[in-house]
Parts: structure tokens; C-alpha cells; sequence
């Protein structure tokens, strides 16, 4: 089972890796990156990474109260 790396705002997946020690790093370097620019673009939004089991589950209507992404999955 893999990891699944997405946008914090709205839950769009953006890729899915392997190893969890993947996704974190990419989540990482993508968020310091936004943050360490002076200006922010609109598309950009911070990331996050699940395993690809939680993420179907919360995109599948899953209670998951502990995620932080359940709320806007949902639309709520």
C-alpha cells in the first residue's frame, strides 16, 4: 500500500508514491518552497500525504474526525 500526496485546500490528489519517506519529503520541499517565496501564486496551496487506505476512505465518505482534510472532502 502506498501514500497519496495532496492539496490541503479541496483534497486534489497529486501523486501517489510508495514509500511514505517519499510522499513526507515531497510535501516538504513543496510547502517550504511556497512559504519561502515572496510572492503566492493563487495554485498555490499547501500539501499533505496520506496512506492511499485513509485517503479512499475519507473520498468515500469515511468518518475519519482525526484528518485534518475529512471536513472539506466532505464539503463541510
Amino acid at each position: 500500500m502506498g501514500f497519496i500526496v495532496f492539496e490541503r485546500e479541496g483534497g486534489r490528489a497529486i501523486k501517489y508514491y510508495r514509500r511514505e519517506q517519499t510522499a513526507k519529503s515531497q510535501v516538504t520541499r513543496h510547502n517550504r518552497e511556497i512559504q519561502d517565496r515572496l510572492y503566492r501564486w493563487r495554485d498555490d496551496r499547501e500539501w499533505a500525504y496520506l496512506s492511499y487506505g485513509d485517503y479512499e476512505g475519507v473520498l468515500m465518505g469515511m468518518d475519519y474526525p482525526e484528518l485534518k482534510i475529512w471536513a472539506f472532502c466532505r464539503g463541510g
